[in-house]
């Protein structure tokens, strides 16, 4: 599979899941995320966030053009495991408040160490 079927698929199916985590907060959980108190209601909202961020960065390489190929290899790989951190994100931080964001924390550096070699790549 290529890189760009990979990002297609990813993207896609992570946008499944960024609509099926707001489901879940509006419907299924109890008590739903509204009612929570004000930090875990962040937390929720914030990591319901980054799972959009990661479809849209999925999605958006899916349709870019391909840089140097061994930098493209190593931002691919950065943004498509993003997803998957994130989603963990959504289902086990939110009890830890604020302070236990291990998971959030890993896919943001990722997309940040991303970030910069696409700068980098770009400016070459």
């Amino acid at each position: 599979m290529n890189w760009r079927r990979a990002h297609w698929i990813v993207g896609t199916a992570t946008l499944v899941v960024f609509l099926l985590s707001g489901a879940y907060m509006r419907w299924i959980r109890v008590p739903p995320v509204p009612q929570l108190d004000d930090v875990t209601r962040a937390v929720y909202r914030s990591r319901h966030l980054f799972i959009l961020l990661s479809a849209v960065l999925n999605l958006a390489f899916a349709l870019a053009p391909s840089a140097k190929q061994r930098a493209r290899q190593i931002v691919s790989a950065c943004v498509l495991v993003a997803p998957a951190l994130f989603l963990a994100a959504f289902a086990l931080e939110p009890a830890q408040g604020i302070h236990g964001a291990p998971f959030s924390q890993i896919a943001l550096y990722l997309l940040f160490v991303a970030a910069v070699i696409l700068v980098r790549v770009a400016r070459t």
